[in-house]
């Protein structure tokens, strides 16, 4: 039996076992730096970093899902959903931005789109391609939460498992809302862009600095709200028999 079939006969599993290998690669590359390399850590986590980005090509070459994941750019024309889910960009940008303190614009950018697309390229790339077969609010349902769970990971690094959690259950909704978006997109990049730019905007966001603590916590809750919103509309809608037509 070919992966590709094993893919087709038990996605859940196979979806959980691709996002479980990614977890348990880039744990295990953390921790064996900590233990061996405390001094160069920094090059171990960019190590970590890079395994994000060949495990999903390698799955997606084993998987024979190249076409599949629509890397391609014929059609980067984002939907009105798409265009919706770029509220909480609007709401990070709300009071402006700001340079961070220690690091460049071009760092960042190009750290970020790095950061995209290796996980928009497992998680709405191989993973979605995987759960095709399933509902689609229970595929969103199962991406979005995987997605989340990969967050788990400072639990392992650094103990705070309360945070962990947290951090989990706030990316979920991003998770949701990416997966969701993507049924509306021909084109991988489409997410890629939207994940950078959800990102940078957090980043760059200048309601802490002028608003205080306290804005900035609301803020971050309403975003939370609205991808949480918008993913669980595409799945109700799916439930009630009204589903958005997926681009694959």
């Amino acid at each position: 039996m070919s992966l590709r079939e094993f893919a087709n006969k038990r996605p859940v599993l196979t979806a959980v076992l691709c996002a479980g290998f990614q977890f348990a690669l880039t744990v295990a590359i953390l921790k064996t730096g900590m233990a061996l390399a405390p001094a160069s850590f920094g090059k171990v986590k960019m190590v970590a970093f890079a395994s994000t980005i060949l495990l999903p090509l390698l799955l997606t070459h084993l998987f024979g899902m190249r076409r599949e994941v629509r890397l391609g750019f014929s059609n980067l024309k984002p939907s009105p959903f798409y265009l919706a889910c770029l509220v909480p960009v609007l709401m990070f940008a709300s009071m402006g931005v700001h340079a961070r303190e220690g690091s460049s614009v071009g760092d960042d950018l190009v750290m970020q789109l790095f950061n995209a697309f290796g996980e928009e390229l497992l998680f709405r790339g191989v993973i979605f391609v995987i759960l095709l077969s399933l509902p689609q609010w229970q595929a969103i349902l199962i991406n979005g939460v995987l997605f989340g769970s990969m967050h788990l990971i400072h639990g392992f690094m650094d103990g705070n498992w309360a945070n962990a959690f947290v951090w989990a259950f706030m990316s979920t909704g991003a998770g949701l809302m990416f997966t969701a978006a993507r049924y509306r997109a021909n084109s991988l990049w489409l997410l890629v862009l939207l994940h950078m730019i959800v990102n940078l905007a957090s980043m760059y966001s200048n309601v802490e600095h002028l608003a205080g603590p306290a804005v900035n916590t609301m803020v971050q809750h309403a975003v939370k709200v609205v991808e949480y919103g918008l993913g669980l509309y595409v799945m109700v809608a799916s439930l009630l028999r009204r589903p958005l037509a997926h681009a694959s």
